[in-house]
Parts: structure tokens; C-alpha cells; sequence
């Protein structure tokens, strides 16, 4: 396994690549599965690949969280995930999963799994006591109420990301290993996405860290003209803009071409 601090501490952002094992993820669900069976021979070609592109995480969901998602039982989740996890657990990456169920997220634990990517609200007791156990990396994801907010969405998530930091000292939790996702696209309009992409370095007060995830996500891709099926561009460019802004993680289905792109503007390093 990886040496986390290695993995998070770099100065140039590290790079989190995305694998959905899901029917209904938006942009690429049903491409590892057959049924609820997960190609396993192709699901690890993936991760082959990623690794080669030069992630650092990789991010593992069993479940989609798109808007209107359809809720996946536990056991169907384990059995997606953890035959592959069994497979990858001493590779040279961190792995992440994607999950607010505490089943999965234990069995997962027992696999390899350093990194709780949470995108739930309010992240339950037991996931929160699990972190603490395990000593495990948290991101926590803001999720706004296009019907309920303030005037500043900047300020409401900076709230939002202050109150989890007070719970987190609360319970005993290391909040060096903890990062804030703003949500883009979770209730949010249009400019609000493009405000707070604007914006990374507001919330990075008292050394925060931001993980962001723009890739493939419509406010990005209409702001950007993005109409190619790929949406690489768009997917690159809000990357880039996030890096320039200070994101600590960047979350993208596009590593390959994403790290080329940093690394030519002299913002990433190995």
C-alpha cells in the first residue's frame, strides 16, 4: 500500500480517478457490469490504466449518487466492490471508496480502503466512529437546497465545511486527514457552480483541504460549449482551473490527459 502522506501531502494537487461499478452513474454507468456482476477482467484494466496515468486515488462507487439515483442494498454493493478491492489492495495507489452505507464501508476497510469519500449531508456515528478506528482519510461533500440557501453560496458552504470541522475535533477525529468537496452540481445553480469554481481558495482557510469534482458535470459542460460525447474539454479545463485555485484533490474520470495538462503548465508534479 502506498504511503498516504506521500499520496496527499504533494505540493501540486493529487489526482483522483474515478471507477463507477453501477447500472446508473451518469456518464459511464453499466460500462463495468454485467447484471450486478462486476467484469472483474475489465474493471482492473481500468485501474491498470489509471495507475499508469498517474492517479493517486481511485475512487471505487457501488452506488450512484446522481440526482434520482436508485438506492443499492448493501451486499450488492460489497459484492461489486470487494473482488476487486481483493485484487488491488497492495497496488502503488490509495484507495477510496465512495459510499455513505456503514457495511460497505466496513467490509471495504478489511480490503484496503483508506479513504471515505462521503457525500452524504450528515455523515452517520458509525461511519464517523469507523474514521476514527481505522484512522481512515475523509472527504465530506456539501449539498445545497436550490430552494433553501442564502445569497452567498461561498459563505453558506464555508459554514457548512466550519461546522463539520467542529464535529470532527469533537469526536476525535484527525482533521489532517479530512477534505471538503463543495458539491458542485448537489443543488447548486449554474453560477453558483461556476462562482465557487471561481473561488477554491475561499474555502481553504486554516489549511483546509478541498478535493473537487467538476468532470463531466453539465454546469461545465454548457459553461465551457462542451457538446462532445467525451466532454473532455470541459472536463480538463474546470480540472485546470480548480488546480490553479488550489483544489488538494482533483477528481476526474480524465487522469491521463488531465496530468498532461498540469504538468505542461508546470502545476503538477510526481
Amino acid at each position: 500500500m502506498p504511503s498516504a502522506s506521500r499520496s496527499l501531502t504533494k505540493e501540486s494537487p493529487s489526482l483522483m480517478g474515478v471507477i463507477n461499478l453501477t447500472t446508473d452513474s451518469f456518464s459511464d454507468g453499466g460500462d463495468l457490469l454485467s447484471g450486478n456482476l462486476v467484469n472483474v477482467s475489465k474493471t482492473l484494466r481500468k485501474v491498470e490504466k489509471l495507475i499508469n496515468d498517474g492517479a493517486d486515488i481511485i475512487d471505487f462507487g457501488a452506488e450512484s449518487t446522481r440526482p434520482g439515483f436508485t438506492e443499492i442494498p448493501s451486499q450488492i454493493q460489497i459484492d461489486r466492490l470487494i473482488p476487486i478491492l481483493e485484487q488491488i489492495k497492495d497496488e502503488d495507489v490509495l484507495i477510496s471508496v465512495d459510499s455513505r452505507d456503514y457495511k460497505v464501508l466496513h467490509e471495504a476497510s478489511k480490503f484496503g480502503m483508506k479513504f471515505v469519500n462521503d457525500v452524504s449531508k450528515n455523515i452517520s456515528p458509525k461511519n464517523l466512529k469507523l474514521v476514527k478506528e481505522k484512522e481512515l482519510f475523509i472527504c465530506t461533500t456539501h449539498q445545497g437546497n436550490k430552494k433553501q440557501k442564502s445569497s452567498n453560496i461561498l459563505v453558506d458552504v464555508d459554514n457548512f465545511f466550519e461546522s463539520k470541522e467542529k464535529l470532527y475535533l469533537s469526536k476525535g477525529i484527525n482533521t489532517e486527514k479530512c477534505f471538503f468537496d463543495p458539491g458542485f452540481g448537489y443543488g447548486k445553480t449554474p453560477s453558483e457552480n461556476i462562482l465557487m469554481m471561481s473561488n477554491i481558495r475561499f474555502f481553504k482557510k486554516e489549511n483546509r483541504k478541498i478535493l473537487t469534482g467538476t468532470s463531466r458535470k453539465k454546469s461545465f459542460t454548457d459553461f465551457f460549449r462542451d457538446t462532445s460525447k467525451t466532454k473532455l474539454s470541459a472536463s480538463l479545463l474546470s480540472g485546470i482551473i480548480c488546480a490553479l485555485g488550489g483544489s488538494d484533490i482533483i477528481r476526474s474520470h480524465e487522469i491521463g490527459s488531465l496530468r498532461e495538462e498540469l504538468e505542461r503548465l508546470g502545476i503538477y508534479e510526481e
